[in-house]
């Protein structure tokens, strides 16, 4: 796959892995956050054959691991969905038969009240989620890495398409953090991209990473 911003040389790349797009000079930054997003055509994305893709399609900001709202709403959404879509009929079938027997103790207890109560039970299960109220563990979301580790295994498990583009990890993570990551992807196939706002030497922090860099002066440096 190719990735291109324009006036410089193309990003080319193979699917899995961590890559890295580091730049000293904000006017690269501002252009690839917005890009990413969207905002400009300055960004643009290729199939090896020169196809052109819609980046949206291939790729999706994150943006910050902490100061990104609502990530763990989106990624819960994500998480409910491919639990529904995939529980086997057996379990299904559990669940319903515990939540009628939860149903009917209280449509029984009701019945000491001596009012016209009623209990609408319907087998939905997504409602059934809702209910218990499914959430991520909140200290979990508080943990840049535990965040960015949650972020790689939902995109495995849920098999979605999209490359997440993470913005600043630099500021949160280490680099222990880093190899633990890179063996993350290699296990589990997948493909992050970060943007970061850095110099040139992040590159021995980040170990094997495929590094672009674009230095101050717009210079390329891969």
């Amino acid at each position: 796959m190719i990735l291109s911003y324009s006036t410089h040389k193309k990003m080319a790349f193979e699917q899995g892995g961590l890559k890295v797009i580091a730049t000293q000079s904000p006017i690269v930054y501002r252009d690839l956050v917005l890009g990413f997003q969207g905002c400009n055509q300055l960004v643009n994305c290729y199939s090896d054959s020169y196809e052109k893709l819609e980046l949206s399609h291939v790729f999706e900001l994150e943006g910050d691991l902490l100061l990104t709202q609502h990530l763990s709403a989106k990624y819960l959404s994500v998480i409910t969905k491919n639990y529904l879509k995939n529980i086997d009929s057996e379990s299904r079938d559990a669940i319903l038969k515990a939540y009628l027997q939860l149903e009917n103790r209280l449509q029984d207890s009701l019945l000491l009240e001596d009012l016209p109560l009623e209990i609408n039970f319907e087998e939905d299960l997504s409602k059934l989620v809702k209910l218990v109220g499914l959430h991520l563990d909140e200290k979990l979301m508080k943990n840049p890495y535990d965040i960015l580790e949650m972020i790689i295994k939902v995109h495995c498990k849920c098999n979605l398409k999209t490359i997440p583009v993470i913005c600043n990890a630099v500021h949160y993570l280490d680099q222990e953090s880093f190899r633990e990551i890179e063996s993350l992807l290699a296990q589990l196939k997948e493909t992050l991209f970060l943007i970061e706002f850095t110099d040139q030497q992040f590159q021995a922090v980040v170990g094997n990473a495929e590094f672009y860099y674009i230095d101050e002066d717009l210079v390329d440096w891969y």
